[in-house]
This record gives C-alpha cells, sequence and structure tokens, in this order.
C-alpha cells in the first residue's frame, strides 16, 4: 500500500515540469527567435523479477513467463521526465524594415561577446551603441570575422552570406555558428545559449541566409500549448486525488482497521 503512493506521485512531478515548460513557450510566444520546447517522459522501471524465486517460471508452468509481466504483485513503475527537446523549426517572418533587424533563414546562431564569455543566440533584433558597434538588445557586441563590428551610421547592407557593406566597402562578416549536439546549448536567459560542448563541435554554418529588415518571430504553436497547458493541469488533479485517495486509505488502515472495541 505504502508504494503505491509513489506511482500518482511521480506522474504528479512530472507535469509539474510539463506545467512549467508549456508556460515558458507561452511566455515568449511573442519573443524573437524563441524556440519552443516539449518534454519527453520515460519509464522507471523496478528491479526486474525482485520478488521471484529461481528457475523463473518453474519448469512445469505452461504459460510464458512474458505474459504474466501484469501479475507481478509487489513491483511499482514509476514515470520520469526523460528530456527537453527544443523545437528548431524556423519560426515565422517578421518584417520591420528595420536595416539593423537581422533574420536567420536556415540553421545557425549569432555569437555575442557578454562579461560571462561568448554566447549564442537567434535573435536579430540589433541595434548601434554610442560608439558604432552592432549589438544585441542587452548591448552584448555582435562578432564577426574581425571581432566587433563597427560601423558609420545606419545606413549599410548585408547580403545573404551575412557581408556587410557601407557603400562599395565590405565592413565585416557576421560569424554564424552550428553545433552537432544542439542539446549542448544551455540557455542562459536573454535569449542567449551557452555552448559547453567540445570546441569540434562548433562549425561555421552552412547553407544558411540572412536577411536585412526581417526578424524571425516565435515558432511556439499558441493553440497546441493551451491545450498542452489544459491536459498537463488536469492530468496533474487527477494524480493529486489519487495520492489524496492513497493517502487516506493508509489513515484508515492505520487508524480503524482491527481497532479493539470495549
Amino acid at each position: 500500500m505504502l508504494k503505491g503512493i509513489y506511482t500518482p506521485l511521480s506522474g504528479a512531478i512530472a507535469q509539474e515540469r510539463v506545467l512549467e515548460v508549456v508556460s515558458n513557450n507561452l511566455a515568449n510566444i511573442n519573443t524573437t527567435g524563441f524556440k519552443g520546447e516539449r518534454v519527453t517522459f520515460t519509464l522507471l522501471e523496478p528491479e526486474p523479477n525482485k520478488h521471484y524465486k529461481t528457475p523463473l517460471p518453474p519448469a512445469n508452468y505452461k504459460v510464458p513467463f512474458e505474459k504474466m509481466s501484469g501479475a507481478r504483485p509487489n513491483e511499482m513503475s514509476y514515470v520520469g521526465v526523460d528530456s527537453i527537446e527544443r523545437d528548431l523549426q524556423q519560426g515565422p517572418v517578421v518584417k520591420t524594415d528595420n536595416p539593423t533587424d537581422l533574420m536567420i533563414e536556415g540553421k545557425g546562431y549569432l555569437s555575442v561577446m557578454t562579461p560571462e564569455g561568448v554566447r549564442y543566440s537567434r535573435d536579430g533584433a540589433l541595434t548601434l551603441n554610442a560608439e558604432g558597434v552592432l549589438t544585441n538588445k542587452a548591448g552584448a557586441p555582435v562578432l564577426g570575422e574581425k571581432g566587433n563590428i563597427f560601423l558609420k551610421g545606419h545606413s549599410f547592407k548585408v547580403n545573404g552570406r551575412g557581408e556587410i557593406y557601407q557603400g562599395d566597402q565590405l565592413v565585416d562578416r557576421i560569424m554564424l555558428y552550428d553545433f552537432k549536439d544542439n542539446k549542448a546549448l544551455e540557455k542562459v536567459g536573454g535569449n542567449m545559449y551557452f555552448y559547453g560542448g567540445p570546441e569540434e563541435g562548433r562549425t561555421l554554418a552552412e547553407n544558411t541566409n540572412i536577411r536585412q529588415g526581417q526578424l524571425e518571430g516565435s515558432n511556439v504553436n499558441a493553440i497546441k500549448n493551451i491545450t498542452a497547458l489544459i491536459m498537463a493541469h488536469r492530468s496533474y488533479e487527477a494524480y493529486q486525488k489519487a495520492v489524496s485517495n492513497y493517502d487516506s486509505m493508509m489513515d484508515k488502515s492505520s487508524n480503524s482497521i482491527g481497532e479493539v472495541r470495549a
């Protein structure tokens, strides 16, 4: 009886994580370049055959043992969170006609220099600071082949390869990186990621196009995420009720069953 309470409890904990992820998706539905996430689950199985003697089954038992899997009385299976998967699909095009807005079409991330080191982002809503350095909205410089990108005013052109021209002069080229394992990109806030994998796992992005005067919108599907939020909430309530019922049953077994009455 005591072990039984942990099955719905594990489900409730897993649904709490779903609620966190889906709520974050919905909160960033208007965030430039945001990539939605979803939770995947895994079955946490107990130690197999723990309560049976050898041989399994007895030699004279004619039913295949695999058909007895549902008849193990003392084993419980629990659910756990397997991973948080990021949806890498391209977000919608948002036209702004602002020359400092750059949309990444295809794979790739901008590299920006923060006080904590290099970070990566799909957010192309850029600006020029007082020194003429191309930065993100947080003021972190966007990195080019020469380092920080210095521009003289807002009159410049960026081609699909990320090359920046002022007049006929090539100023710099924006560095775009891709990663063999996107799971190695860790969210650090500010719509940026930290890459903690091996250096050989980071490469220059290929088959990527940059569009000036446009932005990539969030790829979060509002309807799907609202539906997922409702389902997770109802599932959590069901698990919570199951835990409460188990608690009530244990209370009765402890205090009522076997009670000696005069």
